[in-house]
Parts: C-alpha cells; structure tokens; sequence
C-alpha cells in the first residue's frame, strides 16, 4: 500500500450547520406515497402494514411524519392509497397531524404496560374493522432484512397472530424490502428537498464533534465534553458516545464521570436524523507521545485508515455495482490485515444505519440522491481504533441542479466544503460527490493538538 497521508499545520473546517431545519414538503411526502404504491403493485402487495416503535418508527415516519414515542402503532396502507393508523393510548391524538390522509384507531394493547388495556383479542377486533385489501399478498414491514425468507417477521408475535387470524397466514410475507431494499427500497434515494431536510442533523452532527474535540482538555470529564455533543434538542439516532481510557466499565454505554489525562483512548460519536459524526483516537499532542501510549499506531492504523477513507471519497461514483465496490475497497483495504468485519459504508437516514449496498456479492447499485455513511471500522491487535465518520450524498446532474436552484444556500456550504477538501486536505471529490457535513475528511491524529490534520500529500 502506498502511503499517501501525512499531518501537517492545516485550518480547521468552519462549523456551518445553518440552524434552521428544512422541512418536508407536502409534495416529497406525495412522491413518497406515490413510490411505495408503485412497489406495492409491481410485487403483488394489495397492503402493507408498517409497524413502528420508539427504536423502528422510521419507516412508520416516512409516511406519517412522527413516530409513536413509547407506544406502538400500525400504518395500514393499502394500494388504492386509503390507510389507517393504529395508535395506542397516548398517541392517538396524533393521528390528526398525520401527513398522509388517515383513518385511525384506538388500540390499547400499544400503550405502557397498566394503563387502562382491552383482551388479548382486542387488536383482532380492530383490524377485522379495519379495511385492509386482501386481493393479493398483505405485507409485514419491520426493520430487518431477513436472509432468504418472506415468511419470518420482526415484529411482535402479538401483532403476527393477530393479522394471521384476519387475513390468513397464507396471505402474509415479510415486506420490509420494499421500504429499505438497497436495491430498490421506497426510502433509499432522496429528492432535492430531502437532502436539504438530512442535511440539517448530519451537519449538526458533525458542528459537535469538531467542537467536543476542540474542547478536549485535560482534567476535563466525559460528562463535560458530552455537553458539546448532544444540540438543539434533537433525537439522536445512537447512544452518544464520549469516553476517555476503558470503555463499557461495569456495563456502562453513557458519558460518566472520568476525566482526560494524557495518552487516554478518547472517542467522540453523536448522530441526528440525517446522519452521524464520529472520531476516535488519543489525547497526545505530538507523534512521539501517541508512539509512547501505542507504538507504531500511526503507521500501522491512522496512516492506512487515511488513505482508505480517501479511496472510498474518491472511488464512490453512481451506477457503480455494490459488491464490485466491496471487493475493490476490500482489495485496497484487505479485512484479513486491518480487521474491518462490517459494510465499508451504508445508507443513512431517520435511523443511523438504513441498509447497505455494500456487501459482498451484492447487486445493489448506487443510485443519485443517496445518502451514505462514510463507515468502516478497522480492529488490529495490540491497538486502539480509529474513526472518522461523516455523511456524503451522491447526486446526478438534474439533482445537483435542483438542489442549486431549491436551496442555493446549502449549494454555497456544499462548495465551500469541497473547496476546503481540495485546498487544505487535497482531497478531490467529483462533481457528483457532495459533502453534508464540513468535516467529511478532517482527522485529527494528535486530539490535544488542534493546529494538525491528516491530509493527502501525493
């Protein structure tokens, strides 16, 4: 492998999140109705039933534009577009500001456990009475893509019984795909508008984890520092992540109360609706401390990571066949040397991690309005591990130039960042390549030092 990355004195990427959040239009939510329809048709599905909760709401959302908080909900779509919601006690005042046209029900057996409840039979009572389309097959979307089955399902067995009573077990297959598919999911690609709308958490992801690295100090506690990371109020799609030294001490996945001292492991993580920021490393200010507290884990980690990040901003392109591209980051990167066991890179969206067309033996494809996760994780004996996770969509043409012309303001912070990616890191995107967040690239090697980054020195 040839080493390209090197640190040198650069200038930090300018935080640019512009605080005001994009919302879906009226019309996105039309298109979004009218693709899952066309899916439902083309595989025979005459309903679909989309099950929600707090942790996998977000295909619920995609349609409804809220998910049930604590509860449970059921969407009933069905392919003459007419639907239903289902909502348990606290959340079925909601269904008035549903962004799809609803009917909706009460069900009590979605609610937290003593409130008020009905019989184990009251939910097939409600969907005997709701109009659910059985002509052809009725869907189960979860979350899950199951290997090579349509007939398992990850939702409660609660519910499987219930619609298996109504429609019959012979109607029912595990439709999940048809929302999150890297091959042909409703949810995959991205209009203009939804970019736009992304945009707005995957740069505040990222506006946090450049100013909790720039207020790493020493004496400082986790629980300090954390406070950078969580903004606005907003949903995090993970746990935030802000540890120094030992990580999961007696369990534990949150910000504690340990302080920084110098050499400590440190890693920094928070992710919104849109996308997630991530870096990891070591409080050292200079390669001679990082070589004391892991010797030779620059050369060995930082410096191959680098360049692995930078062939996979360079090399990602629209059309290009998922499993060709695992194999070729998979040759340039070998997993049996640097320990990577997960997707080089994912679909992001509401939730941290959509699906993948990176997986080996895909046919995915990479489509224009993705939105990606620049994300592999390398595991070396005898060394700590190293992160820079961003956000990145990709874009044809048409696409670039709505976004021009729709959001000219979020164009201006698209080139700013690829102009900082060019003149301060030579990092080179092609023009369908665009950055959602203005630390795509930016690395850290030495986290008490925050005149240095990585950069490509070819």
């Amino acid at each position: 492998m040839t080493i390209k990355a090197d640190v040198k004195k650069t200038k930090a990427p300018t935080p640019d999140n512009a605080g005001v959040l994009i919302p879906l239009t009226d019309e996105t939510i039309e298109q979004r109705l009218g693709k899952l329809l066309n899916l439902m048709d083309q595989n025979g599905v005459t309903s679909l039933i989309i099950y929600a909760d707090k942790e996998h709401g977000s295909n619920f959302e995609y349609l409804v534009g809220f998910i049930p908080r604590f509860e449970e909900a059921l969407l009933v779509l069905n392919i003459d577009g007419t639907s239903t919601l289902i909502l348990g006690n606290e959340n079925f005042n909601k269904a008035q500001y549903s962004r799809i046209k609803a009917a909706s029900k009460k069900c009590s057996l979605f609610s937290l456990p003593n409130q008020p409840m009905g019989g184990s039979d009251e939910l097939e009572a409600i969907l005997s009475e709701v109009k659910i389309d059985t002509n052809c097959l009725v869907g189960i979307a979860g979350w899950k893509l199951l290997p090579e089955s349509n007939q398992q399902f990850d939702i409660p067995d609660f519910i499987v019984k219930a619609l298996t009573s109504v429609v019959g077990r012979e109607k029912l297959i595990n439709a999940t795909d048809l929302l999150i598919s890297p091959k042909y999911g409703a949810r995959i690609t991205n209009n203009a508008n939804e970019i736009a709308h992304y945009e707005y958490g995957a740069s505040l992801a990222s506006d946090a984890v450049l100013e909790a690295m720039d207020r790493l100090a020493l004496g400082k506690s986790e629980i300090e520092i954390a406070e950078h990371l969580n903004k606005h109020g907003q949903y995090n799609s993970v746990v935030t992540i802000c540890a120094f030294g030992a990580r999961f001490v007696k369990g534990n996945l949150y910000p504690a109360n340990h302080t920084l001292s110098k050499g400590d492991k440190v890693a920094l993580t928070v992710g919104y609706r849109g996308g997630l920021s991530s870096r990891s490393g070591y409080a050292v200010e200079s390669l001679s401390e990082l070589e004391q507290v892991d010797k030779n884990y620059f050369a060995e980690v930082v410096v191959p990571y680098f360049n692995a990040y930078h062939f996979w901003l360079t090399n990602i392109k629209i059309g290009e066949n998922g499993g060709d591209f695992y194999r070729k980051f998979a040759a340039y990167y070998p997993k049996e040397k640097f320990g990577w066991s997960l997707c080089p890179g994912h679909l992001t969206a509401e939730e941290e991690w959509l699906s993948s067309p990176f997986y080996e033996d895909s046919d995915a494809t990479t489509q224009s309005g993705m939105i990606l996760q620049v994300d592999f994780i390398p595991s070396q004996p005898n060394h700590h591990g190293v992160s820079a996770e961003s956000t990145i969509a990709l874009a044809d043409g048409n696409l670039r130039q709505e976004m021009k012309q729709e959001y000219p303001e979020l164009w201006k912070r698209i080139e700013k960042r690829k102009k900082y990616l060019s003149e301060e890191l030579n990092i080179h995107l092609s023009e369908e390549v665009l950055p959602l967040t203005s630390t795509v690239g930016y690395y850290r090697p030495y986290l008490l030092s925050k005149e240095c980054s990585l950069y490509i020195s070819e």
